[in-house]
């Protein structure tokens, strides 16, 4: 009887580690995408968002991001939170 217990636990083991593994994965965001990204903002659009970054509105920001360049959520994102750690350290 353990040993199905034990079977069972490295099973779940196995599903946990591929899930996380799965998402870590699709959310990686290289500097280039988000440079490219950046290209597309307007002036407008960095004030918008840099307004927003610092009120701290990061999710905010994120949606004016997306929607001024229209960028993946992921990249969007990576971008703000790049800007954001620029102006809040």
């Amino acid at each position: 009887m353990w040993i199905w217990v034990v079977l069972l636990l490295v099973v779940v083991a196995v599903v946990v580690w591929l899930a996380r593994a799965r998402r870590a994965g699709a959310t990686e965001v290289t500097a280039e995408q988000i440079e490219e990204s950046d290209l597309r903002l307007t002036h407008e659009a960095r004030v918008a968002v840099g307004g927003a970054i610092v009120r701290g509105k990061k999710v905010l920001a994120i949606k004016l991001y997306r929607d001024s360049t229209g960028a993946d959520l992921a990249t969007s994102r990576a971008a703000v939170d790049k800007w954001y750690k620029g102006i809040h350290g």
